[in-house]
């Protein structure tokens, strides 16, 4: 699961990344979660929270569950963002002016609009922005990252057992890669869109190899997928 990022200063969710960590704890109601590991980031940690009550409020909810508890488990080195250097912008612009907002953290200040953004903006292709020292310290981290999990799944008492992973898209490209054996160029060559769930099964256990089930489904998100900004609509409408 890819958090959604309001700025870049760590700070809670804006109401499209409620929303969408809110989708996606009710697209795996009927999953059985044994735990949710999730970065250090406090939007990553209500995302985790949000799965993690859903989880133990299904029998509630319909479902057909036992009662369960889920707990929830801060990993340091899923925080890629202090290596993305996801530095902090001020934007300002007079009210007569066009108003060409970016997409976040905007508000209204002595007649001013401003705002912060982060860095690399998440569309297709933005990783391969970056300096390769960036990439490999993502990727080294994210190597990390994967092994911990693999521990983690094998000592998982259950036969089957799933578990949840929030953090930065930047983080899960990585471990998609190290799942295939691929090396740190080919993270370029990935996408994964804020709200989007990524699924690696191990079908002969953690001890053996991953298969991919699918990479960036969006579809339980429905319109808030994709967001309609006000200028869209505007434009649709002349």
């Amino acid at each position: 699961m890819q958090k959604r990022i309001a700025t870049s200063v760590d700070g809670p969710m804006d109401m499209l990344g409620i929303i969408q960590s809110q989708k996606t704890a009710e697209l795996l109601l009927d999953l059985n979660v044994s735990s949710v590991i999730c970065s250090a980031q406090t939007a990553s940690i209500e995302t985790a929270m949000t799965i993690s009550k859903v989880q133990e409020a299904a029998d509630c909810l319909g479902a057909k569950s036992v009662l369960r508890t889920v707990g929830i488990e801060r990993l340091q080195d899923l925080e890629v963002e202090s290596i993305l250097n996801l530095t902090t912008g001020l934007y300002t612009q007079k009210p007569d002016e066009p108003l060409n907002k970016p997409e976040h953290g905007w508000y209204l200040d002595n007649g001013r609009y401003v705002g912060t953004i982060k860095g690399p903006q998440l569309t297709p292709g933005w990783l391969d922005s970056l300096d390769d020292g960036v990439i490999t310290e993502v990727w080294y981290r994210s190597e990390k990252v994967w092994k911990t999990l693999l521990d983690k799944l094998c000592n998982e008492s259950g036969a089957e057992e799933n578990m949840v992973v929030v953090g930065h898209p930047a983080v899960h490209i990585a471990l998609i890669g190290h799942c295939l054996n691929l090396t740190k160029e080919w993270m370029g060559s990935f996408h994964l869109d804020a709200g989007s769930i990524s699924v690696i099964d191990f079908p002969d256990g953690p001890a053996g190899r991953g298969e991919i089930r699918c990479i960036n489904y969006t579809a339980h998100l429905g319109r808030w997928s994709i967001p309609v900004m006000r200028s869209m609509v505007d434009k649709e409408e002349m």
